[in-house]
């Protein structure tokens, strides 16, 4: 069952059953700052205490201070390539396979084989992405989205917020990438995502996102 949590004004809402830490209860520190502490059964909980997309990227945005991109640029720009410049739904889209009657997208029984949704992730690559997900947030002791296996089979099918941060966990937390690099210049973004992200070994598909970076940029200078 997916629920629909509340969030502050000017939150962004999450989709997705929360999947709860140990109960807790705000507190003042000893030098007066907030804190969670474990609490008694009955006790409220926090209803801030929950990783969404917001809390995600200002996680990852403090670690490197003001710096002239932002995890939403690195996310627009990997998704334009991922999920191709024409798409009318990046978060719906499919894996396309060449036919004797044009492209078309795999059978559905193969997307976790092959990839779906703005990010092209496949089974494997979505796993992992959900396992940086909950240290993101086990670190922190925070609440995060429940998603099941046969949800990462199948990316597109996912809230557009739930694919957004599978993507930027997986990406910021792998050891072959430079968030720092990327965040700093932009143009570093085409290798971070061939070594952090796309983890292959085909030159080519380096070249496509580069090309690509190209045509988004004039894109946007429209």
């Amino acid at each position: 069952m997916i629920l629909k949590r509340a969030a502050r004004q000017g939150m962004r809402v999450l989709v997705g059953d929360p999947k709860k830490h140990q109960s807790k209860t705000r507190a003042l520190g000893r030098n007066d700052e907030i804190i969670y502490v474990p609490s008694q059964e009955g006790a409220m909980e926090d209803p801030d205490n929950y990783l969404n997309l917001e809390k995600m990227d200002a996680i990852i945005h403090s670690q490197y201070g003001d710096t002239p991109y932002k995890m939403a640029d690195v996310r627009d720009r990997t998704g334009f390539v991922e999920a191709g410049p024409d798409s009318p739904e990046p978060y719906r889209q499919v894996q396309e396979v060449n036919t004797d009657s044009g492209p078309q997208p795999v059978r559905y029984d193969l997307i976790p084989d092959y990839g779906s949704g703005k990010y092209m992730m496949d089974y494997a690559t979505a796993q992992t992405a959900y396992n940086r997900v909950k240290q993101i947030a086990d670190k922190r002791d925070m609440d995060y989205p429940s998603i099941t296996k046969e949800q990462l089979m199948h990316p597109h099918e996912l809230d557009p917020e739930l694919q957004d941060m599978l993507f930027t966990a997986h990406f910021a937390k792998d050891e072959a990438t430079s968030v720092s690099d990327v965040l700093n210049n932009i143009e570093t973004l085409p290798i971070n995502w061939y070594k952090g992200h796309y983890k292959g070994d085909d030159p080519g598909r380096f070249a496509h996102f580069n090309k690509l970076m190209i045509a988004y940029d004039m894109r946007n200078q429209e």
